[in-house]
């Protein structure tokens, strides 16, 4: 007798994607790989997505729900701090994932729902909504930047017994001498003093406001 087919839903193909992706990479995820990683033909992916980008888009907001975001009438700077956190660490959870999170337009449910947490919040301290939609895009913007860089420079930072990377030739002298402190930088205190200088600056605009 032949094994019963497995049970397939949009939720579990879209955890099986995140952890093909998370494994091999984003360029890795096909239609064809995802339904043998989930025992199945392609084409039964293909009756619960129409395309590959469709899929992507629930991937997306999967991982976007596993963001815990603030109620409007939290404590402002405590509650955007956390959350800044909070997407640095869903980043690192799964660095293959950032650029498709990098690009994700506001169409999504995910990324709506964590643009109106806040904005909301934003909202609720005197900003109007233009400005709590700048203010949103362009913590995203430091955010994924910040992991961008942080991920992609991970090898710099490596173990002290195989020793830094080696710079270009022509790299500027500075930089060069100050390698072995640079390779021992902490992106946590980097990514907190960001934090703060972006507070600060909003918090000297909303005084002079």
């Amino acid at each position: 007798m032949s094994s019963p087919r497995p049970h397939l839903s949009r939720e579990r193909i879209a955890l099986a994607a995140i952890e093909l992706i998370d494994r091999d990479g984003l360029e890795s995820l096909s239609m064809r790989r995802l339904g043998a990683a989930l025992g199945v033909e392609a084409m039964s992916v293909y009756r619960h997505f129409q395309s590959k980008a469709a899929l992507l888009d629930l991937v997306a907001e999967t991982l976007l729900g596993e963001l815990e975001l603030p109620p409007p009438t939290a404590e402002w700077r405590g509650a955007f701090r956390d959350s800044a956190r909070a997407y640095r660490e869903l980043l690192l959870r799964h660095p293959n994932a950032i650029p498709l999170l990098a690009t994700l337009q506001l169409t999504n449910p995910g990324a709506a729902r964590a643009a109106g947490s806040i904005m909301a919040l934003l909202r609720g301290i005197g900003l109007d909504a233009q400005a709590a939609l700048s203010v949103f895009s362009s913590i995203v913007s430091y955010v994924v930047g910040f992991a961008f860089w942080e991920t992609g420079t991970a090898p710099f930072r490596t173990d002290p017994a195989r020793g830094p990377i080696a710079l270009p030739a022509d790299a500027d002298p500075y930089l060069v001498a100050l390698a072995p402190e640079l390779a021992k930088a902490d992106c946590t205190d980097s990514f907190e003093m960001g934090l703060d200088l972006f507070i600060g600056g909003l918090e000297r605009h909303l005084s002079a406001a």
